[in-house]
């Protein structure tokens, strides 16, 4: 089909919609309401700003929206975003893939969802009663009681627009795992209703008897807590079911991060053009997804006499998966060590501005799991296996703590949203505990009345 065939047809569904939505506003009303036929005009008039960018939007508030470009798995997509208001004044977001990824169709979907925000107050149509009435007609038209929906269909729903408009990619494959292997399996064909507290419980019993751990159970236990109050936002149920398990406890793991003879190990024996990377995660602390995003661009160096002896980073965005998405609080700046610097010096050079800085072996840009084995290999040949590449950023939190610098600054620098995360990833050093431990009270055998101990001359730091 040509383009102009295409542009043809698109025009001809907009106005079919709109000369139904006209006719649904005379035929369906029981009285003569104006103000459901000034509403639809106002919806007209809508979908003629909306790609202005300007002018109201009816009594709901302004509306923003977009298609555009994102690239995800490698792919290029279209994407319909639109920033509404709902009817009881709170702010939504509605995301999603266009159906038919050309930029005519999308446009056309995108009018389609304006016109249900109008109308209904969302971007879906409610769905229609046994007497073939919308849900959202106005009163006196007999709406009915909708049809039950199975699990399986509202997980459906679930994934085209929760899943893309809420979650970051590394979610959205841990939410699609839990899906696929427990959730759909277990529920996939029981009406929503039946999908309540007791059979939460009894999915929760059977983990537990196939000796999953607790965090695993917890995982399943989150994801369906997800599910069902997307069930009650999109008004399938009253509410969310009641006596739900509780998420259990779990205790905190201590993590062995190297020392600093070790780290130092680890970068000199790692391959020349591994270096920059490993660096990246042990004096700035980034993560693997950030480290992969990083370009030169990001990169700003202090200089003294010709070379480099600090500066900072700007963290703007992570990769994973092939996606590229915001960090988890936002963007940060990050001061650079004076040996970071000159290890980026030649990159920052030579490299073009969009040139990535962390590079693997043949010379592009880290894939998914590339560092992690390339970490792998280096510790085996420094005779560390066991770590994680993850250690290394762990390092350089408490290495910024052991410099004294204010937790907050800390918190800020390591991207955590939460203070207690921060203090989660303290793990002292091995120096450290063994320097705690020749400094402890030494118990007193003759006794002096001040207890049985006595504290060394040195203060603890």
């Amino acid at each position: 089909m040509s383009m102009a065939s295409c542009a043809t047809s698109a025009s001809a569904m907009v106005s079919s919609a709109s000369e139904l939505l006209l006719e649904r506003a005379v035929c369906s009303s029981a009285k003569p309401g104006r103000s459901f036929f000034a509403r639809t005009r106002a919806t007209l008039r809508l979908v003629e700003h909306a790609h202005r960018g300007s002018g109201p939007v009816g009594r709901w508030g302004r509306l923003t929206m977009a298609v555009r470009k994102v690239e995800r798995y490698g792919e290029t997509r279209l994407l319909i975003d639109i920033q509404y208001k709902k009817r009881d004044g709170t702010r939504a977001r509605f995301r999603k893939d266009a159906e038919v990824q050309t930029w005519t169709a999308a446009r056309v979907e995108e009018k389609r969802y304006l016109l249900n925000i109008a109308q209904y107050g969302e971007p879906n149509e409610p769905a229609a009663s046994t007497s073939g009435i919308a849900a959202g007609a106005p009163s006196g038209s007999g709406a009915g009681a909708k049809p039950k929906k199975k699990f399986a269909e509202l997980v459906a729903e679930y994934r085209e627009t929760f899943m893309v408009a809420e979650l970051k990619v590394t979610s959205r494959r841990g939410y699609e795992s839990v899906l696929r292997s427990t959730l759909l399996p277990r529920f996939g064909e029981l009406p929503l209703d039946k999908v309540d507290g007791k059979a939460a419980a009894d999915l929760d019993l059977d983990l537990s008897r196939r000796k999953l751990t607790r965090s695993t159970r917890n995982n399943t236990q989150i994801v369906l807590r997800s599910v069902l109050r997307f069930t009650k936002s999109r008004g399938y149920v009253e509410d969310r079911p009641a006596n739900l398990p509780k998420l259990k406890p779990i205790g905190q793991s201590i993590l062995e991060i190297p020392s600093d003879d070790q780290v130092q190990k680890i970068l000199d024996d790692a391959r020349e053009s591994h270096r920059p990377t490993f660096a990246l995660m042990s004096d700035a602390g980034l993560r693997p997804n950030e480290v992969r995003a990083l370009r030169c661009k990001d990169v700003h160096l202090r200089w003294e006499n010709g070379v480099a002896v600090g500066g900072f980073l700007n963290v703007r965005e992570g990769r994973s998966h092939g996606e590229i998405h915001t960090p988890k609080t936002g963007q940060r700046e990050i001061p650079i060590s004076r040996e970071l610097a000159r290890l980026l010096t030649p990159i920052v050079r030579k490299g073009p501005r969009e040139a990535h800085v962390a590079l693997n072996d043949h010379g592009k840009p880290w894939g998914q799991f590339g560092i992690d084995q390339a970490f792998e290999r280096v510790c085996r040949r420094a005779g560390l296996s066991g770590r994680s590449v993850y250690c290394l950023r762990h390092y350089a939190i408490t290495s910024w703590l052991r410099a004294n610098i204010p937790i907050h600054v800390v918190q800020r620098m390591a991207d955590h949203k939460h203070l207690a995360t921060t203090q989660r990833h303290v793990h002292f050093l091995k120096a450290d505990l063994e320097e705690a431990a020749r400094r402890l009270a030494h118990r007193d055998p003759h006794g002096n009345g001040q207890g049985n101990s006595k504290a060394t001359p040195d203060a603890l730091p």
